[in-house]
């Protein structure tokens, strides 16, 4: 069919509802797309409400079951914790008495050996690489900070004491009196080699 229209261009009416130049799209057509993509905007909106209400649930059961771990959980960690006390101490043990370990009892008969009359030592305790001597000196006759420090030279000056040790260091002495005695309490540190 041919249109022949004698009206000039600027006087004819507009054309409804062609988008693409002379395609022509009716009005239904568009308004029933536009429907067609509301409603499926709406559907895919129920299906992510259904998806995140799945979500929620699923992480209310693992919250769950995370409560219901948790008791065994801090059993876990106690057991943990003990173990690697145990293989701290082990490590100490192993350090003292291994292969290559110096031998502790001839130590201590050397203590004991270079120990003067009114000297005595409260406690020996090896902490990492550090010896502490912990003693206390009485004497009647001379001072006793003479006695310590007796002893503390004799202890530098044994060459099998000090094989294994460095640094051999008297630390203050601190001065008491328990009645009319005077007692002179000490610390000796040393490192292990």
């Amino acid at each position: 069919m041919i249109n022949i229209n004698l009206i000039p261009p600027h006087l004819r009416k507009k054309e409804k509802g062609r988008l693409l130049g002379k395609v022509s799209i009716p009005l239904e057509i568009i308004i029933g797309c536009g429907g067609g993509l509301l409603v499926l905007l709406g559907v895919v909106h129920v299906l992510l409400l259904f998806v995140n209400i799945g979500k929620l649930a699923q992480h209310k059961a693992l919250q769950k079951q995370w409560e219901n771990m948790r008791p065994g959980k801090e059993n876990v960690d106690s057991v943990v914790n003990e173990m690697r006390k145990f293989q701290g101490k082990y490590k100490a043990i192993e350090d003292i008495g291994g292969e290559n370990s110096l031998s502790w009892a001839q130590k201590l008969n050397i203590l004991s050996d270079n120990l003067p009359r009114g000297v005595w030592l409260k406690k020996i305790d090896l902490s990492e690489d550090t010896l502490f001597i912990e003693g206390s000196a009485i004497s009647k006759e001379t001072s006793e900070i003479i006695s310590i420090h007796h002893f503390t030279a004799n202890l530098k000056q044994d060459g099998s004491f000090m094989e294994h040790f460095t640094d051999l260091e008297l630390g203050s002495i601190q001065r008491r009196k328990i009645k009319n005695v005077e007692i002179a309490d000490f610390v000796i540190t040393m490192k292990v080699k």
